[in-house]
């Protein structure tokens, strides 16, 4: 069913328009709204004061308007996937995808909006890749970045699907599929990119899809997007995770905090973000 209360962005993209891009300087106009929830920032973008409102905290949150009505901005940013350890050894793993990154505009009137952050995809367990957890919110879903994958031959050698997919060990190790319009694992609009298949050759492994683009062979994990929702000033989101190589190349970070990067290697996703604000 259509939700009259929700604008969603079509797609994702840099300069500011669309799904995940940098935020318009004309956005949601806020109606006197007084709400309260996350930690909050008020800052001035081209000609409009906004108050922002971040949550940072795994699982459920509520933004509670107090009073007043209109339109309010959100970023939803997913958990980043996390890649399984190689049974066999010898950094065999690939990189994780990041989490979705959505952006809309829905309105609001008083009373609580609950929103879910996804948590990282935990790295590093024998023989599972674990996929971050989705962000929700105004009934929308960013969905958690795909986990690498590991270990040669295939099945396990391939990515998995997410919002951006994660990237495949080996060949015919393939990519994960990302959200994006057409895409065979989630038709919607633009949430991520794909991961990359994996090679037969030095730097084995793919590197998973980010909210910019997509994953490229070894280090070369897919970009991520700016937004400056939270503060007035962009910060990059959702970047794909780097893939380790054989016979020992170890590069298994973590994804940032509150980024949804995709795990590097071995490392944890990073955890989501979501971000409403509103101008005063």
């Amino acid at each position: 069913m259509f939700n009259w209360n929700k604008k969603e962005n079509p797609f994702a993209s840099f300069g500011g328009f669309g799904g995940g891009g940098l935020g318009l300087a004309g956005g949601a106009a806020g109606g006197g709204i007084d709400a309260s929830g996350g930690t909050t920032a008020t800052y001035t973008s081209g000609s409009y004061t906004y108050k922002s409102h971040t949550f940072t905290s795994n699982g459920a949150n509520n933004f509670v308007v107090n009073s007043g009505t209109g339109d309010v901005d959100y970023l939803l940013i997913a958990g980043g996937g996390g890649t399984g350890s190689a049974p066999q050894g010898g950094a065999r793993e690939a990189g994780s995808g990041a989490g979705g990154m959505l952006t809309g505009t829905a309105s609001v009137s008083p009373g609580p909006y609950p929103l879910s952050l996804g948590a990282g995809g935990t790295g590093g367990q024998a023989g599972d890749p674990n996929p971050g957890a989705n962000s929700t919110g105004f009934s929308a879903t960013a969905y958690g970045g795909g986990g690498g994958g590991f270990n040669d031959p295939a099945p396990t050698a391939g990515g998995s699907n997410g919002g951006s997919g994660g990237g495949g060990w080996y060949t015919p190790g393939v990519g994960g599929k990302g959200v994006y319009p057409g895409s065979p694992y989630i038709n919607a609009p633009r949430q991520g990119y794909d991961g990359s298949p994996g090679f037969n050759g030095s730097e084995y492994g793919g590197a998973g899809g980010g909210a910019g683009g997509a994953g490229g062979r070894g280090t070369a994990g897919g970009i991520g997007l700016a937004n400056n929702y939270r503060t007035g000033s962009n910060i990059t989101y959702a970047a794909g995770g780097q893939s380790n190589d054989y016979p020992g190349v170890g590069r298994n970070n973590p994804g940032a905090t509150n980024t949804g990067n995709g795990g590097s290697g071995t490392g944890t996703g990073g955890p989501g973000i979501i971000v409403v604000r509103y101008r005063t």
